[in-house]
Formats: structure tokens, C-alpha cells, sequence
């Protein structure tokens, strides 16, 4: 095994085999790179990390990712760049490195999983890592862990009040993924409460009551045929769901919708108007 390693470092050059410390390692990849020897500089670059028992040498692992990248070695890339941001190299460029490298070795889920290794190991960087899973987890339809990701973000003292508004809205529409619609209202609410006339807010709260209205009357009507002889005493059943149903939420489905309407002069949202209207004051005789 020795006379192997010995024969590799002859075939790298004879700075590798004159480097004895992290730093010496280290300058000898640089060497290497600047004189375009890719390969020798990798070599050195590894053995330079090998010794980084701190694990803070956060450049020459960074240095190893742009190596690798310059022989197609993108899986490998992506790692380093990882153990660069590990190590303490939060410059937002290198996180885009390491995507983009995990994406060119065509592992997506290398991503979402460094993502997440970051943050474990530097919980400083938990909100920046949270951001970026959001998009991943929305997009895979995870909405639990997505909301988990949102709620990190609103804890960034940073945030101005049009983020933090964004962000709200978000976690509402989360919540209504999730069927948790009275969660979704709270922060509906939290929106209204800095901008009263939001009217993608209005839209949605009024979309989701009219949204409970078709629920409700579609449980009724399934509960009804689901009878082998349904009886006018479940016929009454199913109109009397419909009707609380109508009467509870339309109201104020029709009062949101219409200062939705105020803004976004859209016609479904002005055919769902008359006809909650309708409706209510059918019920209401």
C-alpha cells in the first residue's frame, strides 16, 4: 500500500511529496492549479483536507470543488463545495455552486440534502437553508415540512414588512393544503391587520368559505344517495346541511369577494357572488 501511495505522489510531481503540513498541501494545489495540472492539484487539495482536523479550512475545500469542476467531476464538486459552506464559507455563490453542480451530476436530491446537512451542522445558517428548502418541499408537495421552513423564515429578525407579509400569505395557503383552514384564516388575518385590502387575501378567504359551502352540500347530497330508500326525512336532512352551510359562511364569502372584486374585477369571482347571493337569500325565507 505504501509503495502505491508513494508511486501516486511520484506521478503528481515532487511538491506533494515535500508537503508535510495542511498549508503546505495546500499551496501545492494551488501550484498545481495555476499551472493548469488539475489532477495534482486534487491530490493535494484531498490531502490538505485530510488534515484539517478543525474543519475550518473552508478554502481549500472550496478551492477542491472548482478542481473537480474542471474535470467534469460534478458529484464530487458538489460535495466539496458542501464541506466548504460546513466549514464556514457562507458566501451565497459557493451555495450556488454546489446546486449547480449536484444539478449537473443530475442528483437533486444531493440538494435538498445538503441543504439540510448545513443547517444541522450550522444552525446559524438554518433560516438561508430553510429558505431555500421551501421551494423544494412545495415543489415535491411536502406542504408539512414546507410549513415548518416558512414558520423558520418569519423568525428572521431581518424581515421587512412586505416579506414578512409574503410570507404569511404563504403559510396561509400552506394550511389550506394541508385542510387546516382555521390555521389559514389566523394568518389571513395577520395580513389584513397591515393591509386591510389585500385583495389576493380577500380572494382567498372568500374562496375558502365558498369552498366549505361546496364541501359541506356535496357530503350532503353523498350521505343522501347513499341511502338504499331515501326518505323525505333524509331529503330534509340534506337540505337543512346545506342550507347552515350557506347561511354560516356565504355572507361573508360575499363580503370578501367583493373587496377582491374591488382590485381584480374578475367575472368568476362576480358569477360566485350572485350566485351566493342567490342562495342566501333563498335560504333566508
Amino acid at each position: 500500500m505504501k509503495t502505491n501511495i508513494l508511486l501516486l505522489s511520484l506521478s503528481l510531481g515532487v511538491t506533494s511529496l515535500s508537503a508535510q503540513t495542511l498549508a503546505d498541501y495546500a499551496n501545492a494545489g494551488d501550484a498545481a492549479m495555476k499551472d493548469g495540472k488539475i489532477q495534482e492539484a486534487i491530490y493535494n487539495y484531498v490531502k490538505a483536507q485530510e488534515l484539517d482536523t478543525d474543519n475550518n479550512d473552508y478554502v481549500t475545500a472550496f478551492q477542491l470543488g472548482t478542481a473537480y469542476e474542471a474535470i467534469g467531476e460534478s458529484q464530487k464538486a458538489g460535495d466539496a463545495y458542501k464541506a466548504s459552506i460546513i466549514k464556514g464559507n457562507y458566501d451565497g455563490g459557493v451555495i450556488t455552486n454546489m446546486k449547480n453542480a449536484y444539478e449537473a451530476a443530475g442528483c437533486n436530491d444531493c440538494v435538498k440534502n445538503a441543504y439540510i446537512e448545513i443547517k444541522t451542522a450550522n444552525p446559524a445558517q438554518t433560516i438561508p437553508m430553510d429558505r431555500k428548502l421551501y421551494f423544494i418541499y412545495v415543489k415535491e408537495k411536502n406542504y408539512e415540512e414546507a410549513l415548518k421552513c416558512e414558520m423558520s423564515e418569519l423568525n428572521d429578525a431581518t424581515l421587512d414588512e412586505e416579506g414578512r407579509i409574503k410570507i404569511y400569505k404563504r403559510v396561509a395557503q400552506l394550511y389550506i393544503n394541508v385542510d387546516q383552514p382555521d390555521s389559514a384564516e389566523v394568518y389571513y388575518d395577520k395580513v389584513l391587520a397591515i393591509t386591510p385590502n389585500d385583495a389576493d387575501v380577500h380572494k382567498a378567504l372568500g374562496y375558502g368559505l365558498y369552498n366549505a359551502i361546496q364541501k359541506a352540500t356535496k357530503n350532503a347530497q353523498a350521505a343522501y344517495k347513499a341511502k338504499a330508500k331515501p326518505t323525505q326525512h333524509d331529503f330534509s336532512v340534506m337540505q337543512t346541511a346545506q342550507k347552515r352551510a350557506t347561511l354560516a359562511y356565504g355572507p361573508t364569502a360575499i363580503k370578501h369577494l367583493e373587496i377582491a372584486n374591488k382590485t381584480l374585477n374578475d367575472k368568476q369571482i362576480s358569477d360566485i357572488i350572485a350566485k351566493l347571493r342567490q342562495n342566501v337569500a333563498a335560504y333566508s325565507k
